[in-house]
């Protein structure tokens, strides 16, 4: 088969499209010929060696295609099933946390495509049965590869991590992202009014079809804490999604309101700084401050009704083959990419 190859940490250039051994399944394992991979900023934390990584590997963790052929113990897939990937390649489904409904945590977790040549910028890639959701047949478009990682880690944050109600305001860092633009509608489909942050005029546009309330468009690095104070009335912000991290973590608790929640979802730099605890006037704000990690198996399923349903609408600005992987992390990496980037394999692979 042909995959997106890196034999070592480095620069984009690092990633080749090359011929690769096919996957063979374990007993647990379905083998699914990729039509589509989600490229993502976690992929290029791993490349340039920020992320603990297996090399050589073939990155990928956001797919969607059909299932070639099963492992002996696979029962609820079957060989022409659609189906999409939930980020990892295993969970054990026995630890304390898998049985706690909260895999995303489990000590013995595969991330897909972190460790080995096993990933999604593939032809085929073997994942096991439990991170496997089949897609439901309204859901025809490969732009479904990225409900996992892109849509579902929002959901995670708004419903299950802040436990957003109806009326509440929510502010949304990064908003013009991968992330940040599904984290607006869901949101407004929760009934809540959306503050959005960004710093690239041109996703301005983007962040308003997305449904957003109030934008602010800001320098980069400003502190846009009165800006928030200034559109809610001096109240702030009920639930602060930091999707960006380290670098507006400073003007984002600012807006946090009182007895709100600040979600802590991504970090884009590639060295955060240290950020400073106001412990005093936090508590005197009773604020809570958790974080949200990845996406569960049931939280993918409810991602694929809503996408079903027209709830949500994932949002792909740009297709390109897999074999120009590395210009996709070169646009992952210039912080211009106005939603997700889909790579699909090569058709003369």
């Amino acid at each position: 088969m042909k995959a997106v190859v890196a034999a070592e940490t480095g620069p984009p250039g690092v990633m080749k499209w090359t011929d690769a051994e096919p996957p063979k399944p374990a007993p647990d394992e379905c083998v699914v010929r990729v039509e589509a991979c989600g490229a993502c900023m976690h992929e290029v934390l791993v490349r340039r060696g920020q992320i603990p990584g297996t090399f050589p590997i073939i990155p990928g963790h956001e797919v969607v295609g059909a299932v070639v052929e099963v492992g002996a113990d696979v029962v609820d897939f079957a060989v022409g099933d659609r189906v999409v990937s939930n980020q990892r390649q295993r969970v054990c489904g026995k630890c304390r946390e898998c049985r706690m409904g909260r895999e995303t945590r489990c000590p013995r977790k595969v991330f897909l495509g972190d460790i080995g040549p096993n990933g999604g910028y593939a032809e085929l890639v073997a994942v096991s049965d439990g991170s496997l959701v089949k897609v439901p047949p309204g859901l025809a478009s490969p732009h479904v590869a990225i409900a996992s990682c892109a849509v579902g880690t929002q959901l995670n944050a708004l419903r299950d991590v802040a436990r957003l109600e109806l009326g509440e305001t929510v502010l949304v860092t990064g908003a013009g992202g991968g992330v940040g633009l599904h984290a607006i509608q869901l949101a407004k489909a929760m009934g809540a009014r959306v503050v959005a942050q960004t710093t690239s005029p041109g996703k301005v546009d983007a962040v308003r079809e997305a449904g957003a309330d109030e934008i602010l468009l800001v320098e980069r690095g400003a502190d846009y804490s009165a800006d928030v104070m200034g559109v809610t009335g001096g109240r702030g912000c009920d639930v602060v999604l930091e999707n960006v991290g380290a670098a507006s973590f400073a003007s984002s608790v600012k807006t946090v309101a009182l007895h709100g929640r600040l979600v802590l979802v991504g970090e884009v730099q590639k060295a955060p700084p240290r950020v400073v605890a106001d412990l005093v006037g936090w508590r005197g704000r009773d604020i809570s401050i958790r974080s949200a990690a990845s996406t569960t198996r049931r939280q993918l399923e409810d991602v694929l009704t809503l996408m079903e349903r027209g709830v949500v609408t994932p949002v792909v600005t740009d297709v390109l083959p897999m074999s120009e992987a590395p210009r996709a992390h070169e646009i992952l990496e210039s912080g211009s990419a106005t939603g997700r980037i889909l790579l699909v394999p090569d058709t003369a692979g």
